[in-house]
């Protein structure tokens, strides 16, 4: 019995058991431990992405995770410049027409 109750009725003892492992390592790839048995491909890849699906707290976020992956499946993935994030603003204002003033460096110490 817990020494902690919520409400009137007692919390009960937490135990955890241990149910196996999945990694992904890539777009398709994985490796995985369930239960004894051993996956590795697509079929750990999918599990991986499974597990990590059930643990979403709400529907909405779930709806929201599923929808990224389909995407995914018929579009290429974004490609961030690593310049974008020092001046974000900047290709919008190209975007726009408008003049962009370079970004200032950010202030060293002394």
């Amino acid at each position: 019995m817990s020494w902690r109750t919520c409400g009137t009725k007692p919390t009960e003892q937490y135990k955890h058991a241990y149910v196996g492992s999945v990694a992904s390592l890539g777009l398709y790839k994985g490796v995985a431990e369930v239960y004894g048995i051993k996956l590795r491909g697509i079929a750990a890849w999918f599990m991986h992405r499974t597990y990590h699906l059930s643990r979403m707290p709400t529907f909405n976020r779930k709806f929201g995770v599923v929808s990224d992956w389909t995407q995914a499946l018929f579009f290429r993935r974004e490609v961030v410049a690593l310049e974008q994030i020092h001046d974000p603003k900047a290709e919008f204002s190209r975007a726009i027409g408008g003049a962009v003033a370079p970004a200032e460096p950010p202030p060293t110490k002394p």
